[in-house]
């Protein structure tokens, strides 16, 4: 469980049996390998021609056609036959033909019926005419303009034309437009236009293709509309017929292609040549490694595999590869907003588990409630919902539901209820200051463990400056504690632990280690205590950080009021329902209140809580010793 060793490894072989180790590591998946290591000057990157590239582009293309699935969900490497490019030439060449004769039609039919359709558009406003266009059209001395207007713009027009030696010929309206014929003499065409235009007048050329009668026009572009109905039928029969016929040949042939092409695509990309051997780098798992390297040694004894351990992983940049049980990897989805663990952090993912299914617990405690939520949960588990395909949903459900349950029992609350259930433990809205500091207690017992947890990462990584020196290092802690140490002993007894000149010379020591963290980090790794940049600009940045430093440290453990402000703010919300469901003049009234009241609060509230811990974990506890700046592992697949 957490983030896994890995191993740096090299192998290096006969560039006779390239391919074949190629095909081990992809056959492994679960190796990354490295574009752009520097090897030795006789090894290059050379390219080789991958002749496989347009053959299986070619049947990429053939498979979308006939809408095969290309998912192939398992390959057997040791049933692989060398794919003959003869062969395959004339496999794709007779089906390519007649898939692009049956492309081609459909895109006559599609632009056939973007036509008609058209048509059909323009005409059908026309359709209580029975006269034919083409006599209109070639009137001797008459232009026929057509177009359409807003209703008021053609009110607008009509009322200004009644001067004008221009006919207009209503032929359709609806509640927006009217269409209308626009009759005028063919040297009063231009001034007609002018006029119309002055109303965002939108002419509608008609086709000239457009002669007979309008009824006849919209029957006739309908029958054709049908035939190519019928015959996109016949096509789409043409493609079934395809599918079956080539479907298990096409799959075979596709799959060798994908591997084929996908290995020369490898060779070209990762590998380091020369006449006669090729060399290769990259990251694997240690647990990984064994079954591998056993696999190299008794299979290609003319190949040498080497690995080392991560020294420095600043400077080598091992991915990361994060290992946890099922619940916990659906609460490491949301660490992931924040950033991958970097290779040597601590993974936080189950420390952010444990901390937000608390936090969720006491924010958002109701019995009822928290049981929907695990109900729910269970629902998507169950694949019950079809829409929410993501199983993490569900285990994040059942563990914040139950949580819920959890504390709803020692509230004593059930759907805002809290005259049904007796309280086990307390009644936050009995004890409202009481709760407040135990939140704020729950806030600094997470705050301690962040800085513990920066004290291991640091020690681990051998950042001592870091360790012992920062705001969230072993000064920062002491600093803190004794803080926090004084403040609880001042409010219980009205006065400090020590005396007030002890007491500030540490604080004063504390702080004046964290303000000179370079210069002491530098004593550490045998340099001088020196600072590497001007001194004017190092003090001036180090006094604004040691004063966000001491302000951090309130903020951040008053940031944790909300956690009881938010259980107050649930309490609240649930008596406000109650009142209203009370106030109803029935019991199917009051019943409804409750169940839409409770509702909007799982729905709402529910969010906006999980929004505020999430705000909470990445804020105020991440920052303190996460950097998230991991980088993925990309192992090398048939993808």
């Amino acid at each position: 469980m957490g983030i896994k060793k890995m191993k740096k490894f090299q192998i290096l072989g006969l560039k006779s049996d390239l391919d074949l180790i190629t095909e081990e590591i992809i056959k492994n998946s679960q190796m990354e390998l490295l574009k752009n290591e520097k090897y030795n000057t006789r090894f290059k990157n050379d390219q080789i021609e991958n002749s496989y590239k347009p053959y299986f582009n070619k049947l990429n293309k053939i498979m979308d056609s006939l809408k095969l699935d290309k998912k192939i969900k398992e390959f057997n490497f040791d049933q692989l036959n060398k794919l003959s490019l003869e062969e395959l030439e004339d496999f794709i060449m007779p089906i390519q033909k007649k898939i692009k004769k049956l492309e081609r039609i459909t895109n006559k039919l599609d632009a056939e019926e973007e036509r008609l359709n058209n048509l059909i558009k323009h005409v059908y406003v026309m359709r209580n005419i029975d006269i034919e266009l083409q006599s209109l059209k070639t009137l001797s001395y008459v232009t026929l303009i057509f177009g359409s207007l807003s209703q008021e713009r053609y009110k607008r027009l009509i009322e200004n034309v009644t001067e004008v030696p221009v006919l207009v010929l209503k032929v359709n309206e609806d509640q927006e437009r009217v269409w209308f014929f626009t009759f005028a003499k063919k040297d009063y065409e231009q001034k007609a236009l002018d006029i119309l235009n002055s109303v965002n007048f939108n002419r509608i050329e008609l086709p000239d293709r457009v002669t007979e009668e309008p009824k006849n026009i919209l029957s006739q572009s309908r029958h054709r509309l049908d035939k190519i109905k019928i015959i996109r039928a016949q096509i789409k029969l043409e493609f079934k017929k395809l599918k079956h016929r080539y479907q298990e040949q096409l799959l075979k042939y596709y799959k060798q292609s994908l591997i084929f092409n996908r290995i020369t695509d490898v060779n070209n990309s990762f590998y380091g040549k020369s006449d006669y051997f090729f060399i290769t780098t990259g990251w694997i798992s240690e647990e990984n490694e064994k079954e591998f390297k056993k696999l190299i040694s008794n299979k290609y004894s003319q190949v040498l595999y080497s690995s080392q351990e991560v020294e420095d992983a600043e400077e080598e940049d091992p991915p990361t590869i994060i290992e946890n049980p099922k619940w916990i990897k659906s609460f490491s989805s949301l660490v992931k907003l924040y950033g991958l663990p970097k290779y040597g952090e601590i993974d936080p993912s189950v420390f952010f588990a444990l901390s937000y299914i608390l936090l969720f617990g006491i924010m958002f405690g109701d019995l009822g409630q928290g049981l929907v939520l695990v109900l729910l949960g269970f629902a998507i588990y169950k694949n019950k919902i079809k829409f929410i395909k993501n199983q993490d949903i569900s285990y994040i459900l059942i563990s914040l539901g139950s949580s819920s349950m959890l504390f709803g029992t020692f509230y004593g609350s059930l759907f805002g209820m809290e005259d049904l259930i007796p309280a086990l433990v307390i009644r936050p809205m009995d004890n409202i200051m009481f709760w407040l500091g135990f939140t704020v207690m729950i806030g600094i017992f997470l705050l301690i463990t962040s800085m513990i947890f920066n004290l291991f990462n640091s020690f681990k990584n051998k950042d001592y400056a870091e360790a012992l020196f920062s705001d969230s290092g072993l000064s920062g802690l002491i600093l803190y504690l004794f803080m926090l140490s004084n403040l609880a002993f001042y409010g219980l007894q009205n006065r400090l632990l020590i005396p007030v000149s002890i007491t500030a010379v540490i604080v004063i020591s504390l702080l004046l280690l964290i303000f000179f963290k370079e210069p002491l980090g530098n004593l550490l790794i045998g340099k001088k205590f020196s600072i590497d940049q001007k001194i004017s600009e190092y003090l001036l940045e180090s006094i604004f950080e040691l004063f966000d430093t001491v302000l951090g440290y309130l903020s951040n453990t008053l940031s944790f009021l909300r956690v009881g402000a938010f259980t107050l703010n649930h309490a609240g919300l649930s008596m406000a329902v109650i009142i209203l469901s009370q106030m109803m003049s029935n019991n199917a009234g009051s019943l409804l209140i409750l169940i839409a009241g409770n509702i909007v609060i799982m729905v709402l509230e529910g969010v906006v809580v999980g929004i505020q811990i999430l705000r909470l974990e990445f804020f105020e506890i991440f920052s303190k010793f996460y950097s998230g700046s991991g980088r993925e592992f990309n192992p090398l697949s048939i993808d």
